[in-house]
């Protein structure tokens, strides 16, 4: 069972109950999130709410490790006051419910590692950063060694011995006097309660930002039996990739192994190579690729993926049914984040499965597979932060900051809709294309949950999803998710399967949209049910200019007001209460108008009962309709059609090609049965291996199936 698909046409008198819920402490919203099909197992940071984020996880020897970020808002706040001293960042007070002291070095920034044991479902605090460095700002007071664990792995030793390593930040940036003497830290367990820090050289990082000292470790890897660090100059989490030459030993060593013209903010393993995702202030996001045995990096993906510096770094990679998915974020005109994410085959050819459509450097319009634009078609959702597969399923937890708009409750109905829209999100396909929303709240704990930082399933074939949420006001919250979106599309527990492979495709001369889907198995009919799209103004201010041109990944827009000095008004669309707008026995439905809206369908048996919603589509389409002449034209480019296709000749043809004439010539002639068959044939085998053409060849072969109210192809 799927959960918070949508804001929907729910009574106010739940609303008000939902809200007091999320109001009334520890006991209430566990409650409400175990009512969901959610266990929340820890919150309020572990009971200390300076344990703002559950910043990393890591499976070790049959337990779950958590490492903490303390004080995350505050210490962004401190850092960008230290660098830009008259944006007076650092507050008393700087969001609802979250407060920094008025000496910020009175803060324990002590970072926490916690132990989960599944048996027992307990946890245990097995360690805790010494705070034995003076604080050369203020003698009379220490500072912690590390201020949070950003990273964890498991790595097995040549004689085979297994330790768990976590990868610390450093105070050092807003204390830049401690660079030299208190050098960021990697900690070491063999047995996952007693911990050791390597004894690491001091190095220096080689990047576009120039050469200075790392203050903390991002990400930690293998790959091919050797183990990896991110090092970072800066909090933002951007820096260059360090090999850790013989961890085990008592002297590592830490040598650079990525080009100092690259800015790497991840690091991935697909197809057995590595990949680096990286930013660029000026030139947008890239991801380069090496197959290591000392080949250079070579660019995979540059420019922003036609974006440019409108989509600034990469924020999350991961590697889901044998393509590389890369998540990738960005600031309009400094006041409002956009993200979207591409898919990378073994090829090195990207698509563009969630983002807005773009004209590339080649000429080509780049459209979404998935049909949905920016953050999922919400803008509120800032990053996709985490990924990971679970159970037959990717998933991707949000950054979203929604929790910024609480002050529009009261204000009228539309101002409810937006200020209920906080929390992080939690989105799942289950091949790539289709996509659902597994809650845009938090679970129904959306108050101050604003962030999904990691996800951590129990094993290949586990079967919970553990979920590590950022929290400024309250504390990191960790969840165990045991549903499977997959799951409800085959007759289980529910019995009527959820509709699949939904699809939006504008009809001919722009009448309407159809929408179709593949037949639910015990269905006798079907509910359509559409979200309009409201538009709401908020003022926001430029965020300040840090020293590497990129926000923190934390950061939020800044909200302001009309006669605020330097507000810029920017309008969002979110969609607003789900209503039936039709019911249909078959498997299409035509939605009329111009409208924006977004759309889903649950399928119901003879008994009335309901089956999850299908995956969602946003209406009109943002794809053009799909005609025989338009995959031809992208036949054309397609490394999967041949050689021949790239050739500017008419008298050169391929056998997709030939393919695809045949099926036109059918079509023509009336034998619509052989025109299907022939399109169904260019979505399998080698073609199935180029997005495009396989994401188009699906679209024209529901043109055609619907060809009476689509229009001809």
């Amino acid at each position: 069972m799927r959960l918070s698909t949508g804001v929907r046409a729910v009574p106010r008198a739940v609303l008000a109950l939902l809200a007091a819920l999320a109001f009334a402490g520890a006991t209430s919203t566990a409650a409400a999130a175990a009512e969901t099909g959610v266990h929340v197992l820890a919150q309020n940071g572990f009971g200390e709410h300076e344990n703002s984020y559950s910043w990393s996880m890591g499976w070790f020897k049959g337990k779950l490790y958590v490492g903490t970020g303390r004080d995350v808002l505050c210490i962004e706040d401190e850092t960008t006051q230290f660098f830009v001293p008259l944006e007076q960042k650092y507050v008393l007070d700087p969001q609802v419910n979250v407060h920094c002291p008025a000496n910020p070095y009175e803060m324990n920034l002590r970072a926490e590692i916690w132990q989960y044991t599944p048996q027992t479902r307990k946890w245990r605090r097995v360690y805790q950063s010494p705070d034995n460095e003076l604080n050369p700002a203020e003698p009379s007071r220490h500072v912690s060694s590390d201020i949070a664990y950003r990273s964890m792995a498991d790595y097995t030793e040549p004689d085979g011995r297994q330790a768990i390593y976590a990868a610390g930040v450093s105070a050092d940036e807003f204390l830049p006097s401690l660079l030299t003497t208190h050098p960021p830290r990697i900690v070491r367990s063999y047995d996952g309660v007693h911990w050791e820090a390597l004894k690491l050289p001091r190095v220096v990082v080689h990047y576009p930002g120039g050469n200075t000292r790392p203050m903390g470790f991002r990400q930690l890897l293998v790959w091919r039996h050797h183990l990896y660090v991110t090092a970072t100059p800066d909090l933002t989490g951007d820096g260059a990739l360090f090999e850790i030459t013989r961890p085990w030993s008592a002297h590592p060593g830490l040598v650079q192994v990525s080009p100092p013209n690259l800015d790497i903010f991840e690091i991935a393993v697909f197809d057995n190579n590595l990949y680096l995702g990286c930013g660029s202030e000026s030139s947008g996001y890239s991801v380069w690729e090496s197959s290591g045995d000392g080949r250079p990096f070579i660019p995979i993906v540059t420019g922003g993926a036609g974006r440019g510096a409108e989509i600034t770094s990469v924020v999350s990679m991961h590697t889901f049914h044998n393509a590389l998915y890369v998540g990738a974020s960005g600031w309009y005109q400094n006041t409002l984040p956009q993200s979207e994410m591409i898919r990378i085959s073994p090829g090195g050819q990207w698509t563009l499965v969630v983002g807005a459509t773009r004209k590339l450097p080649s000429g080509k319009t780049a459209y979404p597979t998935s049909g949905l634009e920016d953050g999922f078609d919400s803008l509120f959702n800032a990053h996709f932060w985490r990924m990971a597969d679970f159970r037959g399923g990717l998933y991707v937890g949000t950054n979203s900051w929604g929790e910024l708009v609480k002050e529009y409750k009261g204000k009228g109905w539309l101002g409810d809709l937006v200020a209920d829209a906080a929390g992080f999100q939690l989105w799942a396909t289950c091949e790539g294309e289709d996509w659902y929303p597994v809650t845009r709240d938090a679970f129904g704990m959306g108050e101050y949950n604003f962030g999904a930082r990691t996800l951590e399933p129990d094993g290949p074939n586990g079967k919970e999803l553990f979920i590590g949420s950022a929290n400024h006001a309250q504390g990191t919250t960790v969840y165990d998710y045991r549903e499977s979106v997959c799951s409800s599309l085959l007759n289980g527990p529910r019995r009527v399967a959820a509709p699949s492979a939904m699809i939006a495709e504008s009809t001919a001369k722009g009448k309407g949209t159809l929408l179709s889907w593949k037949p639910s198995t015990a269905a006798t009919r079907y509910e359509v049910l559409a979200a309009p799209q409201e538009s709401v103004t908020l003022y926001l201010q430029p965020q300040p200019t840090l020293p590497n041109g990129f926000e923190y990944e934390g950061a939020m827009p800044i909200l302001s007001s009309p006669e605020a000095p330097g507000s810029i008004p920017v309008t969002l669309s979110i969609p607003g209460e789900y209503e039936p707008v039709g019911t249909t026995s078959g498997s299409y439905f035509v939605a009329h108008g111009s409208a924006h809206r977004v759309y889903e369908v649950v399928a119901e048996n003879a008994a009335g009962e309901r089956s999850d919603p299908s995956n969602i589509q946003v209406g009109p389409a943002p794809e053009p309709p799909a005609t025989f002449d338009a995959l031809r034209g992208i036949l054309a480019t397609s490394p999967q059609a041949g050689a021949g296709a790239r050739i500017a000749s008419a008298h050169v043809s391929t056998p997709a090609q030939r393919l695809l004439n045949a099926a036109q010539a059918a079509w023509s002639r009336g034998d619509h049965a052989r025109a299907l068959a022939d399109v169904r044939r260019l979505q399998s085998g080698t073609l199935a291996e180029d997005d495009e053409v396989a994401a188009l060849a699906r679209r024209l072969e529901r043109r055609l199936l619907y060809a009476n109210v689509a229009g001809a192809p």
